[in-house]
């Protein structure tokens, strides 16, 4: 296993290593699907931040006894969750 760290932070040493090895330089392939993987997770996080805002404000729609407003923002929240 290699820590994605020190790949991060100096690719052509990791290629070098490879290269040792016999084996091809990847570390361009591998900072590309890292950097997909954590833009994936940020916007997995940031959908879920919109989530439970939009929760909060369903509570708060309900105890104002606006009706309206609580159905629209229940049926925001469960496309979301979806």
């Amino acid at each position: 296993m290699h820590d994605i760290r020190a790949i991060r932070e100096n690719p052509a040493a990791f290629d070098a290593a490879l290269s040792r090895r016999g084996l091809p330089g990847v570390s361009s392939d591998i900072l590309a699907l890292d950097a997909d993987r954590r833009a994936k997770i940020a916007a997995a996080e940031t959908a879920a931040a919109d989530q439970n805002k939009a929760s909060k404000e369903v509570g708060a729609a309900k105890a104002r006894g606006d009706d309206a407003e609580f159905e629209r923002l229940r049926a925001l929240v469960a496309e979301k969750k979806a």
